[in-house]
C-alpha cells in the first residue's frame, strides 16, 4: 500500500519510498544510510479535525483560485436581501424567468443554505446593479464567484440549479460585452438541461402515476429553463451565419404552461411548438400569463427574419439576384399569424403599458412587443432596400412610401412603450431593450434627413432621437455593452448631421453593418470639397476597423456620385461579422479554471 509517509532522501529524489512504517526504508537500507527519517509532509499544514467515523479517502487537489465557502460573497447576506433579488429577477428578466417563486422564497426563508450558492451568486450578478441601497458587492464580484464554481461543477453530474446558473451567467456576459463567453455558457446550459429533461421524460414514461403537484413544479422548471435557453440562443445568434443549436419546429419539448398553473402547481394540458398556429388553437388567443411561450415563438420568427435579411443584403452587395419575394411573404405571414394568436390585451398600442404594470407584467409585455416591432423593422427594411429604384409600385407591387412609413411608425412605438413603462416606475433596462433602441435610433436619425416622410416632421424625429440617446446613456450605467451602442450612435449622429448640410456632389457612404457590439462601420470625406482635396480624411476609431460598401478604394478621398436617398437607406445591420469574435476573441481557458 502506498503511504503518504516517506523519508527526505526518497522525497528529494522523487522516487517511491517503500517501508514497513519504521526507518530505515528499503532504499536507505540498501544504500547504508543511517539518517533515514520518515515524516509526513502533510504535518506542516493546518491540522484537521480527526475523522473517526468516515473511511479514508484519496486527497483531491483543489486549485488555488477556487473560492472556498469562507470566501463566498454570500455569507453576510440576509434572507430578505436575497428574496428582494429574486423579486427583481422575476420582473426585470421575464424572458429567462424560470423561477418557481413560491417554493424558492420558502426555501430561502426557511434555510438559505438549502439553496445552491452558485445559483444565488449568478442571480445577484444580474440583480445587484438594481439594488443600490442594499450594501451589496459589485455584480462582477458575484459573477466571478459563480464562474469559478461553475468551471469545476459544470463537469459533475447535471442539476437544475447549475443549468439555471449557466443561463444567468450567460446573460451577464452578454451584457458585459463578452459574446464568446455568453455563447459558451449558454451552450453548456442547453446541453445540461437536455440531459435533465431526458431523465425526467424517462421517469414519467415508466411511472406516470407519480406525476403529482410537486413533480409538475419540477418538470415545469426544466421546461421553462429549456425554452429560456432557446430564447437566449436566438438573442446571441441574432441572425448571424452560424447554425443555431435549436430549431423551434423540430422541438418536441412542450411549451411553458401559464404562470397561474405554474405558481399554483396545477396539472394542465400542455401545448407543443406545433400548436402555435391558428388551426391548432382554433380561435383561442393567448393571454399575458402565457407570455413566456409567446415571446419564445416570437424570438424564433425574429431570428429567422434576421437571417433572411442578412442573406438578402449580401446578395445585393454581390450584385446577385434580389431575395425571394416569396420567402419574404412567408415570413410576413408567419409574423402576422403569431401576432394574431395574441390576445388584444397583449398588443401595444392597442393595450396600454400601465395596465400590465398594475398586474406585474409590465416588463414581459414590453418584451413581447419589442420582439414584434424589431421583426417588423428588419422585415420591412429588407423590402425597402430590395425595391429597384428605377421601378415604380406598378411594376413591383409594393409601395416604397408605405414601407418607409411603416418603419418610421414602428421605430416610434419602440420608444413609446419603453417611455410609458418608465413613467410607471417600471423601466426596462436590459441588453435586448438597448439593442432595440439602438436600431430604432438610426431609423429616427434617418427621419431627420427625410422629415417630409416622418410622422410628425422634423421636430418629432429630433425628439425621438434625443429620447433614444438618453435611454442608451442610462443603459450605460447598468450594462457595459450599452457604452458601445451609445458611442456608435454619437458617431452616426455626426454622420447624419453632416448629410443634412452637405452639398450635392460629395460622396457619403454608410456601410450598413455593425458587429457584435453594434459598431457602425463608416467612411466619409470631409464636409468640404476643397478641404477634401487638400486634407486627408479624418480617421475615426471605427474607420480603423471599417469595411465599407459601394466604395472604390482607388478614388481619392472616396469621392463618388452622390445619391442621398440610397446612401441613407443603409441603416446599421447585423451580418456575418458578428461571428468574428468566435475566431479571435475567446479566452484560452475557462474563466477561473486552473489546469495546474
Amino acid at each position: 500500500m502506498r503511504l503518504s509517509i516517506s523519508c527526505d532522501h526518497c522525497r528529494q529524489s522523487k522516487v517511491k519510498c517503500v517501508h514497513d512504517g519504521h526507518p530505515p526504508c528499503r532504499r536507505c537500507l540498501r544504500l547504508n544510510r543511517s539518517s533515514c527519517l520518515l515524516t509526513d509532509p502533510r504535518a506542516v499544514r493546518t491540522p484537521r479535525t480527526p475523522r473517526t467515523s468516515r473511511p479514508s479517502l484519496p486527497e483531491t487537489r483543489v486549485p488555488e483560485n477556487t473560492p472556498s465557502r469562507a470566501s463566498s460573497p454570500l455569507t453576510t447576506l440576509s434572507s430578505s436581501t436575497l428574496i428582494a433579488a429574486c423579486d427583481i429577477y422575476r420582473k426585470k428578466f421575464p424572458v429567462v424567468n424560470f423561477l418557481h417563486y413560491p417554493s424558492l422564497i420558502a426555501d430561502i426563508s426557511r434555510d438559505v443554505t438549502s439553496v445552491d450558492p452558485v445559483f444565488l451568486a449568478a442571480l445577484l450578478s444580474l440583480c445587484a446593479r438594481f439594488m443600490a441601497g442594499c450594501d451589496l458587492e459589485s455584480p462582477e464580484t458575484y459573477a466571478q464567484y459563480a464562474r469559478a464554481q461553475l468551471a469545476h461543477r459544470a463537469f459533475e453530474s447535471p442539476s437544475l440549479p447549475l443549468a439555471q446558473s449557466l443561463v444567468m451567467i450567460s446573460l451577464y456576459e452578454w451584457g458585459s460585452g463578452r459574446p464568446y463567453r455568453a455563447w459558451m455558457y449558454s451552450g453548456m446550459a442547453t446541453y445540461m438541461i437536455q440531459s435533465l429533461l431526458k431523465s425526467a421524460d424517462d421517469h414519467m414514461e415508466h411511472a406516470p402515476d407519480d406525476f403529482h403537484a410537486h413533480s409538475q413544479i419540477a418538470y415545469e422548471q426544466l421546461v421553462r429553463t429549456y425554452w429560456c435557453c432557446f430564447a437566449q440562443d436566438c438573442e446571441l445568434s441574432s441572425g448571424a451565419r452560424q447554425h443555431f443549436a435549436l430549431s423551434f419546429r423540430q422541438i418536441s419539448v412542450p411549451l411553458p404552461i401559464s404562470d397561474f398553473d405554474f405558481n399554483f402547481a396545477k396539472v394542465t394540458q400542455r401545448l407543443k411548438p406545433a400548436d402555435m398556429s391558428r388551426a391548432a388553437l382554433n380561435g383561442t388567443h393567448l393571454q399575458i400569463d402565457r407570455g413566456l411561450a409567446i415571446v419564445t415563438r416570437g424570438f424564433d420568427i425574429f431570428v429567422r427574419i434576421l437571417r433572411f435579411a442578412n442573406e438578402s443584403r449580401r446578395n445585393r452587395a454581390r450584385g446577385s439576384a434580389p431575395s425571394s419575394l416569396r420567402t419574404w411573404q412567408a415570413l410576413k405571414e408567419e409574423l402576422d399569424e403569431w401576432r394574431d394568436l395574441q390576445d388584444i390585451t397583449v398588443r401595444y398600442p392597442e393595450t396600454s403599458a400601465p395596465a400590465h404594470v398594475a398586474v406585474g407584467y409590465g416588463e414581459l409585455f414590453a418584451y413581447i412587443n419589442l420582439v414584434y416591432f424589431m421583426s417588423v423593422l428588419f422585415l420591412y427594411r429588407d423590402r425597402f432596400l430590395a425595391i429597384p429604384k428605377n421601378e415604380g409600385p406598378e411594376q413591383t407591387g409594393e409601395d416604397p412610401d408605405g414601407t418607409i412609413d411603416r418603419l418610421f411608425v414602428t421605430a416610434q412605438q419602440i420608444g413609446a412603450i419603453l417611455s410609458s413603462l418608465e413613467s410607471c416606475a417600471t423601466p426596462v433596462i436590459t441588453p435586448y431593450a438597448g439593442f432595440s433602441v439602438f436600431v430604432a435610433a438610426h431609423i429616427n436619425m434617418y427621419g431627420t434627413v427625410c422629415p417630409s416622410r416622418y410622422p410628425g416632421g422634423l421636430a418629432r424625429a429630433e425628439g425621438e432621437k434625443k429620447s433614444n440617446l438618453e435611454y442608451l446613456e442610462r443603459l450605460c450605467g447598468f450594462w457595459d455593452v450599452g457604452t458601445s451602442w451609445w458611442r456608435t450612435l454619437q458617431e452616426a449622429n455626426r454622420f447624419y448631421e453632416t448629410a443634412r448640410s452637405t452639398q450635392p456632389g460629395l460622396g457619403l457612404t454608410l456601410a450598413g453593418t455593425f458587429d457584435e457590439y453594434g459598431d457602425i462601420r463608416i467612411s466619409r470625406p470631409e464636409p468640404s470639397a476643397t478641404r477634401a482635396r487638400t486634407t486627408p480624411p479624418r480617421e475615426t476609431v471605427l474607420q480603423r476597423t471599417a469595411t465599407t460598401d459601394n466604395l472604390n478604394p482607388d478614388t481619392p478621398n472616396h469621392v463618388a456620385a452622390y445619391d442621398l436617398e440610397s446612401e441613407m437607406a443603409q441603416w446599421p445591420f447585423l451580418d456575418e461579422t458578428w461571428s468574428v469574435g468566435f475566431d479571435t476573441g475567446y479566452e484560452a481557458t475557462w474563466p477561473g479554471l486552473s489546469l495546474s
